[in-house]
C-alpha cells in the first residue's frame, strides 16, 4: 500500500472516530427549538402531567406548533393512558377536553409503533402485528372525538393520518383524513409529511405518486414555503426503499451503485432549485427539520456551502428522517466533513 492509500485509510479512521465521540454531544429526538416543550417532556416523563396540557393550552391556534407539540409529549408519555384519560373530568371544557383527547390518542400511536418498531413488515412477527394494530385501534376513538370538540383544528386530522397509515385503511379513507386536514389547514408541514408518507412505495403507494406529490407542491409553494422540503424527504424515502430491495435481493453491488451515481445532474438540479425557493423560509416549528433535510441533500449532492448552511442551523439537534437512514452515526459524520464539529455542545 502506498504513502497517499495509507495517509487516506488513517484520515478514514480519524474522521470515523471523530464522528463517534461527536455522537454523545447530540440532542437526539428532539428536532425542535422550544425550550418549554424540552422542560415539558422531561416533566411528563417524571409523571407530571398538567406540564403537558398547559403547553397544549398555549397552542391551541397554532397548528404546527399543537402538532410537533402533542407528538413530543406523546412519546414521553408513553406507558401512561390511563392516567391521561383520567384527566377528562366532569368540570372540563370542551378545549380542556379536547386538549385531553388529542394527548391521549397521539399517546396510543406513540405506544402502537413502540410495539411494532421501526423496522420494515416483514421484520415485524404476527404477534407483534396483532398487538400493534389492537393498540393503534385505541386512538381512534379519543382522535375523533378530540376533533368533535375542536372541529377548526387540524391538529387530531393529522394525527388520524398515521392512524389511517399503520391500519392500513383503503385509499379512500386516508384521502378523506387528508382532505380534513387541508380544509383546516392547507399550508400545514406535518399533513403533507403524512401524507407523503402515505404515498410512499413503502406505505403501498409508489415511487410515481410520491414524487408527482412533491414536486407538485414545491411547484405550488410560493418562495420560502417550507412546504418545498417534501423533494427531499421524497429522495430520501426512495433511497430508502431501492436500497433495502437490493440488500433483500441480495445485491450489495447494486446497492453502492445506486448511492454513488443518483445525485447526478437532474436529482442535484431540481434539489437546488427547491433549496432556493426555501431561501428565507418563515421561523417555524418545523424550521430544524426543513434544514436537516436540505442540509443531508445538498452534502449528496457535492453542495458543501449549501449543506453547512443549513446543518449549521441545526446545531446538535439532528431529525430522524433522513439520518437514521444512512446508518450509524450519519449526522455526525456530516459535521465533521463540513467542519462543524465546534458547533456542537
Amino acid at each position: 500500500m502506498d504513502s497517499l492509500a495509507v495517509m487516506g485509510l488513517f484520515g478514514r479512521r480519524k474522521a470515523r472516530a471523530e464522528a463517534a465521540a461527536l455522537t454523545s454531544a447530540l440532542v437526539l429526538d428532539r428536532c425542535w427549538d422550544d425550550i418549554a416543550l424540552d422542560f415539558g417532556v422531561d416533566a411528563v416523563r417524571e409523571g407530571h402531567r398538567k406540564a403537558a396540557l398547559a403547553l397544549l393550552r398555549e397552542c391551541r391556534d397554532d397548528h404546527e406548533l399543537r402538532t410537533q407539540r402533542v407528538r413530543a409529549l406523546a412519546e414521553a408519555a408513553s406507558g401512561q393512558t390511563a392516567e391521561i384519560k383520567e384527566l377528562v373530568t366532569e368540570d372540563s371544557g370542551p378545549a380542556e377536553a379536547a386538549d385531553v383527547l388529542l394527548w391521549l390518542g397521539s399517546t396510543l400511536i406513540a405506544e402502537a409503533w413502540q410495539i411494532r418498531g421501526g423496522g420494515w413488515a416483514r421484520t415485524v412477527g404476527d404477534d407483534r402485528f396483532t398487538l400493534f394494530r389492537s393498540r393503534l385501534r385505541e386512538a381512534r376513538d379519543p382522535l375523533m372525538a378530540a376533533a368533535r370538540l375542536a372541529p377548526a383544528d387540524a391538529t387530531p386530522w393529522v394525527e388520524l393520518q398515521r392512524y389511517a397509515r399503520g391500519m392500513r385503511l383503503d385509499r379512500a379513507q386516508r384521502d378523506m383524513v387528508w382532505v380534513e386536514a387541508m380544509q383546516r389547514c392547507p399550508t400545514s408541514y406535518p399533513a403533507h409529511a403524512g401524507r407523503l408518507q402515505t404515498l410512499a412505495a413503502k406505505w403501498g403507494g409508489s415511487h410515481d405518486d410520491m414524487f408527482g406529490f412533491a414536486r407538485d407542491t414545491v411547484a405550488k409553494s410560493p418562495p420560502g414555503s417550507p412546504l418545498v422540503a417534501m423533494l427531499p424527504t421524497a429522495h430520501a424515502e426512495y433511497l430508502l426503499k431501492e436500497g433495502d430491495r437490493f440488500v433483500a435481493e441480495g445485491s450489495a453491488w447494486s446497492y453502492v451503485r445506486l448511492n454513488a451515481r443518483y445525485f447526478g445532474p437532474t436529482v442535484r438540479g431540481e434539489l437546488i432549485e427547491a433549496d432556493d425557493k426555501s431561501r428565507g423560509t418563515r421561523a417555524g416549528s418545523y424550521a430544524m427539520e426543513i434544514h436537516n433535510l436540505f442540509g443531508w441533500a445538498m452534502l449528496e449532492s457535492g453542495e458543501d456551502t449549501r449543506a453547512r448552511w443549513h446543518l449549521a442551523q441545526v446545531g446538535n439537534r439532528p431529525s430522524t428522517l433522513p439520518w437514521a437512514y444512512n446508518g450509524e452515526h450519519a449526522f455526525a459524520r456530516a459535521l465533521v466533513r463540513l467542519g462543524l464539529t465546534g458547533e456542537q455542545g
